[in-house]
């Protein structure tokens, strides 16, 4: 481990904390990480400790969770992807998600001395289209630099292994379609790279002093187009397919059809199509990463792949598939997260005082918004209604300029007084301006709200967003 002599646990190793370690590869890396660190896994449900893991429960929305649950750690991995929703109804973009859990983590962080943090990212075309999972991705490795922490940072193409999303459904496609048509996104460059070896390189930035705060791409050397791995993987489950070229670019139809046939969500197939239009560059592995990579060919994958299921991984790569492509249980709340116009003279203070002043401007005469005379508190009311519609109390959070934080205390709309807020905040110094509302469970029916509050939010926010771009 680089940097600051680490702090030591009572059995003498680093503590080393991973956001993610129940999922696909961080569910490897903790066996691999297990008896040489003290490894604490981050869990949204609570666990006993097990077999030398120590889980924490940590809610990474939450930047009070995610601080209590690093403390006294010394490097955190950090293996998060947002696509898919974590609440009943989502409003907003995976990746302004993606933003706002890395700023808590990264702040997390910062506040809780952890001395290097290691981020498993994604390969980025080095010109042309690139998606917004690729981008991303590359915002996410920004705002954990602006902790100020070393941060080592890796990108890998598909992952390739039971449970890996893409390489799942790569499968499912070849196993269940005996016709395909292939678009003209089946033919842009990718890369392929074994699980084990992805995670022999996470493992190595714990370890070797080569990789401490660096960005390194974990390739192996070959380059393959979506067609080159279909027609790949169907020689190794030795399926007859037949294959036709069309001169489609469009990723709508592919999109469906793909759900269709793998069984994925849509909201984890829409993004990770879109990226199989990004040309990935032809990378030959750097003197850092080739140490670590075995498997350099696609082909010798799937003869692992299948080798590693006929000597009893079946029920468990069954259960690691139907993991990585079902759709994740959700809270019964609602959450919405909107980008607005960077603002990087301003404090979020000013931002939220925007937002108070401008709506029931806005809104005039159906909305007023009141402060309470000698409290925090703000009320939103209808013109001819008296109780309020939400009661909002402000939240001191100290000497955090990025952020304004009001709890949800009171009214007809909420259906608790205890859990939801509204936020502003600032990402990696200033670049990016956020609003979200978090944990908000609606008093509404279900359905009346969804077509009622739910849209009006929605629409308000991004006028305001087109307000802020005005001033």
């Amino acid at each position: 481990m680089q940097g600051s002599e680490p702090s030591r646990s009572p059995s003498g190793k680093p503590v080393v904390a991973l956001a993610g370690a129940t999922g696909f590869v961080g569910s490897h890396l903790v066996e691999r990480l297990r008896g040489s660190v003290d490894v604490v896994g981050l869990t949204r449900t609570p666990r006993r400790p097990k077999d030398g893991v120590t889980w924490r429960e940590c809610d990474l929305f939450s930047s009070t969770s995610t601080r209590a649950a690093l403390s006294g750690v010394d490097v955190a991995y950090y293996l998060v992807h947002s696509m898919m929703p974590s609440s009943r109804l989502f409003q907003g973009h995976f990746h302004d998600t993606d933003l706002l859990l890395a700023d808590n983590f990264a702040k997390a962080c910062a506040q809780a001395g952890v001395k290097q943090i290691v981020y498993l990212g994604g390969l980025v075309p080095s010109e042309g289209f690139v998606s917004k999972h690729l981008q991303s991705r590359l915002e996410v490795e920004g705002v954990l630099q602006s902790s100020g922490i070393p941060v080592t940072c890796l990108r890998a193409g598909m992952i390739v292994g039971p449970g890996g999303s893409s390489f799942e459904i790569l499968r499912a496609l070849v196993s269940r379609l005996p016709w395909m048509i292939l678009p003209r996104w089946t033919q842009s460059s990718g890369q392929a790279i074994w699980l084990h070896d992805v995670v022999a390189v996470l493992v190595a930035a714990l370890e070797d002093p080569a990789l401490a705060g660096k960005t390194l791409d974990v390739v192996n050397g070959e380059s393959l187009s979506y067609e080159d791995l279909l027609r790949e993987t169907a020689a190794a489950l030795g399926k007859k397919r037949w294959m036709v070229p069309v001169p489609i670019s469009s990723t709508g139809f592919s999109k469906r059809w793909v759900q269709l046939f793998s069984g994925a969500s849509h909201e984890l197939i829409s993004p990770l199509i879109d990226s199989l239009q990004c040309d990935l560059p032809r990378l030959q592995p750097c003197p850092e990463i080739a140490r670590y990579v075995k498997f350099r060919t696609f082909a010798s994958m799937l003869v692992e792949a299948q080798r590693s299921a006929e000597a009893g991984g079946r029920g468990e790569a069954a259960d690691t598939r139907a993991r990585g492509l079902r759709k994740k249980q959700v809270t019964k709340s609602v959450r919405s997260i909107q980008r607005l116009p960077s603002l990087p003279h301003r404090a979020a203070r000013f931002v939220s005082d925007e937002y108070i002043a401008w709506l029931p401007r806005f809104l005039r005469p159906i909305v007023r918004v009141e402060r309470v005379t000698g409290t925090a508190r703000l009320t939103f009311s209808l013109a001819l209604l008296r109780p309020p519609l939400l009661v909002l109390e402000l939240i001191d959070l100290g000497a955090d300029r990025a952020r304004d934080k009001f709890h949800i205390v009171g009214g007809l709309l909420t259906k608790t007084t205890t859990t939801g807020w509204l936020e502003f905040r600032q990402v990696a110094n200033k670049r990016y301006t956020l609003a979200a509302i978090q944990e908000f469970v609606p008093s509404l029916p279900w359905l009346l709200y969804i077509v009622t509050q739910a849209p009006l939010h929605a629409w308000v926010m991004r006028r305001f967003a087109r307000h802020l771009e005005e001033l």
